[in-house]
């Protein structure tokens, strides 16, 4: 597994590499003015509102939002993993990722492991052969409605009965868990008279199978490859790989509970399914679909199994819930799963059921509701308290908002400091965080904008900490901006910008990054990026003359600290006023 890569390396990379290259051997792009535009690759659209810029490295979309740099644009657009992207740039530049003492780069581990990649890649188009000579496995297909090309795509085969088909090296063959080695020396295969699914990586390989039974009478009904080298099965996500290749825009990710599943739901035009591995879904996987998807439907039989697993579900979702993320609960009618359903009924029946599925927070309030008595003040109690955990772990302060909302709602009453104590939130009431004005330029905003674009300009300024203690919007933004830019006074508007990923103002920075500057030329940002801090440092004086003067007439009076600084104030206003 590769190991941590050093920001430095990061960047460099994003500083040597082209977006507009990256991108437009993927979209083409046309240049119109300082810009590249293209239509968005990630939504529909007519008129292209995609624009690249190559002076800032980066890009951002005007009609879904979407922003970010090369790395980004791999991670969105191409589905990779993090560190698969900077793989990819650092390739195409001819570099070589380093990782920190101690870790494995991703290149040495892959060149280690390739002997087990190989073996497993053998058996896998040994067990493909075998399906076009058994009539029994074919039938067994047809009689499931999956043709010919599905069964391709998935790479669907089949192991012949008998204890001792497979050929190859024993060693490998053992340590992949293809062969099972008794006590007494002897082995045989593992898998025997199954239907054979391949289970591949992110990148297309084979790493383990998962075998179903053709005769019902068999078990168990699934068989998956053990735990090997190449194979932990909490990592991995049927499916994956085939959706990631066959579907370029990716707007709901379903996540089911067998393969069949999946290949079924493939066969009738549902290509974005996917499934565990024989485990309930844990927070890592959900995180990796995440990133490729920000919309994900899970999917359960409608009885109490299915119940019991989607709350295992909801539960390692919490974390995840960032912005932009929706996580929904679809419970199919009792006896039906996915793959039944489908097949019954058909691709529009299914998507028109995932549409009125239940959102995580629908879920979560069903379930609690039904087992507290809210018209009582203990039920209210009981509710709050199995509330609480659920409400602290997620990070998403607007979904926090709304699920208060939702609790006055339901119990008729405000949300009191009381109350919030009880949901484990030590604060009065949580407001909603501070937006930047949208259709003007504030000081504030063409500061953050003027940064965006030179950050060099922050090297000319001090810390301005003392705007904290204002109401004034934004500012709290400016200054992390600010101290930022302190810390590594080199840094360059793509890695200041990246500083931010995942930060919840992060899609606001890179619109306000695309806005060009009320400014002539390039001489005069320092100016106007002087005249913004002193209009909000008169800003911040105002507003702290008032507090001190609202203080006085209360009868409270000043400390002494704050009675000198009531006369500096005054004397700086009455120097500037005269």
């Amino acid at each position: 597994m590769a190991g941590r890569i050093p920001r430095s390396f990061i960047d460099d990379l994003l500083n040597r590499v082209d977006i507009v290259e990256v991108i437009d051997s993927r979209v083409p792009l046309k240049k119109k003015g300082r810009e590249y535009w293209a239509c968005c690759p990630f939504h529909g659209e007519k008129t292209p509102s995609f624009s690249v810029s190559p002076s800032k490295q980066f890009y951002h979309c005007f009609g879904c939002q979407k922003s970010g740099n090369a790395v980004g644009f791999l991670m969105d657009y191409d589905h990779m993993e993090f560190v698969e992207a900077i793989e990819s740039l650092a390739s195409s530049l001819g570099l070589e990722v380093p990782y920190e003492k101690g870790s494995v780069p991703a290149r040495q581990a892959r060149d280690t492991f390739e002997p087990m990649f190989q073996s497993m890649e053998r058996c896998s188009a040994y067990y493909q052969q075998q399906l076009k000579q058994s009539q029994v496995a074919i039938d067994y297909l047809k009689n499931r409605g999956i043709s010919g090309q599905t069964a391709k795509t998935f790479g669907i085969g089949y192991a012949p009965p008998g204890w001792n088909n497979l050929e190859g090296d024993e060693k490998l063959l053992i340590e992949t868990g293809m062969l099972v080695k008794k006590e007494d020396g002897k082995q045989y295969d593992r898998f025997r008279h199954r239907l054979m699914f391949p289970i591949r990586d992110r990148r297309g390989r084979t790493i383990a199978f998962g075998g179903r039974v053709i005769n019902p009478e068999d078990n168990p009904k699934y068989l998956n490859s053990p735990e090997s080298t190449l194979f932990h099965k909490s990592d991995e996500i049927y499916g994956l790989y085939e959706m990631k290749k066959t579907v370029t825009n990716i707007d709901r990710i379903y996540i089911t509970e067998g393969y069949m599943d999946v290949v079924a739901l493939a066969e009738h035009g549902v290509q974005t399914a996917v499934a565990t591995l024989g485990t309930a879904i844990n927070n890592r996987q959900i995180e990796s679909l995440f990133r490729i998807c920000k919309n994900l439907v899970f999917c359960f039989d409608g009885d109490a199994a299915g119940n019991k697993a989607a709350w295992r579900s909801l539960e390692e979702c919490l974390t995840s819930l960032k912005e932009g993320r929706l996580a929904r609960f679809l419970f199919l009618p009792e006896g039906q799963d996915p793959d039944s359903y489908i097949s019954e009924f058909g691709q529009d029946a299914f998507e028109q059921l995932a549409d009125q599925a239940s959102t995580l927070t629908q879920f979560l309030f069903q379930k609690l509701l039904a087992e507290c008595n809210i018209n009582t003040l203990e039920g209210r109690a009981q509710f709050l308290d199995r509330l609480r955990p659920y409400f602290g772990q997620i990070p998403l302060q607007s979904l926090k908002d709304q699920i208060l909302a939702e609790v006055e709602q339901r119990l008729g009453q405000k949300i009191d400091g009381r109350m919030l104590r009880l949901l484990g939130e030590d604060r009065p009431a949580r407001a909603a965080p501070a937006r930047l004005p949208e259709q003007h330029w504030t000081p504030t905003r063409l500061a953050i904008n003027l940064l965006l674009k030179k950050p060099a300009l922050a090297n000319s300024t001090g810390t301005h900490h003392e705007l904290a203690d204002s109401d004034i919007p934004g500012v709290d933004l400016l200054l992390k901006i600010l101290d930022r830019i302190h810390d590594e006074p080199e840094i360059s508007t793509q890695n200041l910008l990246d500083r931010f990923r995942g930060d919840a103002h992060e899609t606001h920075l890179y619109k306000l990054a695309t806005m060009e500057p009320p400014v002539e030329n390039e001489e005069n940002l320092e100016r106007m990026f002087a005249d913004c801090l002193q209009s909000l440092q008169k800003q911040y004086i105002d507003h702290r003359q008032k507090r001190l003067i609202t203080k006085l007439q209360s009868g409270e009076g000043l400390t002494e600290a704050e009675k000198i600084e009531h006369r500096k104030l005054f004397t700086n206003q009455h120097r500037e006023s005269s």
